[in-house]
């Protein structure tokens, strides 16, 4: 097989396109080729008004990227016949607080998001979603008092694939009973020091040589989620025309659900070590389990091993992680076992619009990949069929939370031969086409948004009628018959 050797003129020309059409702060990669780090590289600013050049040698906020650390951890004290993929969790944590169907809650539902767990702990914390996660608490803040009104399940565990941070914290706490000591220790002890990661921890503090981190928005809506999450800016003028100084919050809980920072070359031995099955920190075997999915409702669209994402972009296997952290940054891990190859992805920019616009066009850059193909023509009773409003299935104030504030409910149009997918906020609002995905396989479509089309399947009843959407996020929408389209 020949070794896979990207075009690193092409991946660099693409940054540098990327960081001028979307007014990015700054940019830094890195690329391990043949299981070794090979390259790194960073434009723009570390800090726009002191004009710091960005380095790939500045630390980041690598936030939910810490969640594939976390499991490592878990898996090591499995390894290590300390823990159970199967132990239930009200088994190990008998003082805290649940609500709703927890008692069969494991480890295994924690690491793959299938708890039933939603992004806020209770109902009565929608005021303040992220109030638990970025709130100012004591170091040293227990689990239980951080909780003091407990966690509700919403759903049965293993029923549904949510996000949930909070399930990570309960794996942190996990991880510090067992181990006896603070997770920021246990994580230098299992992760940075045998990695040779000197210049990574998980205390979640400012520190000097961390990039500034920013926002940016630019639309009424935009302000108003920046408010409703409670980010708090430096000033509400941006500083070059464009973005506005994020404040540092508080640190995450107990750090176990993206309290981690990091520099490209800490991430890229990190990717190394993940391409040789963890170089030790968990037995070949396990490591194995971690990146096969867990769960995967279709083989075309995403899964979830034990903590890690799995994907096959562009036709390329790839697991890896990404990671958001309010205040203003946006990093991806992305590793392609196939090709000995990963890429990390480090800007200093916090936006919803991180994956489409700046993610997916560098992976691509990344392997050398053409644009999806689409197919010739829609199906004809998808065509027929499709057209409706879509939702999220209940029960789900709380496993419905990214979805109500991504999209909120969906409208698919049909005119002259042709679909349109609406959302109610976001960005598919104004509407964007959807083509045939491949014609051998009439359930896929591809939304036609940003510069390189995404997956979704069409699920159908037994007659063949289009009953409800598969989307690459692992979000299944069904259709409401009973609620009217809007204009």
């Amino acid at each position: 097989m020949t070794a896979f050797r990207p075009d690193f003129a092409r991946l660099s020309e693409t940054a540098q396109r990327i960081l001028a059409e979307r007014h990015l702060p700054g940019l830094a990669l890195g690329a391990v080729v043949a299981g070794e780090p090979a390259w790194q590289e960073a434009w723009g600013w570390a800090d726009i008004a002191a004009q710091q050049p960005m380095t790939p040698q500045h630390r980041q906020r690598i936030a939910s990227i810490t969640k594939t650390m976390v499991g490592l951890c878990v898996m090591a004290l499995v390894d290590e016949g300390r823990l159970s993929l199967d132990s239930r969790v009200q088994d190990i944590l008998p003082d805290f607080t649940f609500h709703g169907p927890a008692e069969g809650l494991t480890v295994r539902h924690l690491l793959t998001h299938t708890g039933g767990i939603g992004e806020t702990p209770n109902a009565n914390d929608l005021a303040q979603p992220f109030a638990k996660l970025y709130g100012k608490h004591e170091p040293g803040t227990s689990l239980t008092d951080l909780y003091t009104d407990g966690l509700t399940i919403e759903v049965p565990p293993g029923t549904k694939w949510a996000y949930a941070n909070h399930g990570f914290l309960l794996l942190g706490e996990i991880i510090s009973r067992l181990e006896g000591v603070a997770l920021p220790e246990a994580m230098h002890r299992r992760i940075y020091e045998p990695l040779g990661m000197n210049d990574s921890d998980t205390l979640d503090v400012p520190r000097p040589d961390i990039s500034h981190g920013y926002h940016q928005a630019a639309t009424p809506e935009a302000r108003q989620l920046l408010d409703y999450f409670s980010v708090e800016l430096e000033s509400d003028v941006p500083v070059d025309g464009h973005n506005l100084a994020g404040k540092y919050p508080p640190a995450w809980g107990n750090a176990a659900a993206g309290g981690a920072q990091s520099t490209v070359p800490d991430m890229l031995r990190y990717a190394a070590a993940l391409l040789r099955a963890s170089d030790g920190i968990v037995r070949p075997e396990t490591f194995a389990q971690m990146i096969t999915p867990q769960w995967q409702p279709d083989p075309r669209l995403r899964g979830w091993g034990l903590s890690f994402e799995s994907h096959r972009p562009f036709g390329q296997r790839m697991f890896g992680h990404g990671g958001a952290a309010m205040g203003g940054w946006n990093s991806f891990l992305a590793v392609f076992p196939d090709l000995d190859a990963a890429l990390v992805i480090h800007t200093n920019l916090m936006t919803d619009g991180f994956e489409t616009t700046t993610q997916r066009p560098l992976i691509q850059a990344f392997l050398g990949a053409d644009n999806p193909k689409p197919g010739a023509n829609l199906d004809t009773q998808v065509l027929a069929t499709a057209p409706g409003v879509y939702e999220a299935p209940d029960p789900g104030p709380l496993t419905n939370f990214r979805v109500k504030f991504g999209s909120g409910r969906v409208l698919i149009r049909q005119a002259d031969g042709l679909l349109t997918l609406y959302s109610r906020r976001g960005p598919w609002k104004e509407g964007v086409p959807l083509l045939p995905g491949d014609t051998g396989e009439p359930d896929l479509l591809l939304i036609n948004h940003g510069a390189i089309p995404q997956r979704l399947v069409v699920l159908r009843d037994g007659s063949g009628d289009v009953t409800g959407l598969r989307f690459t996020q692992l979000v299944d929408m069904h259709r409401n018959p009973e609620l009217q389209p809007w204009t």
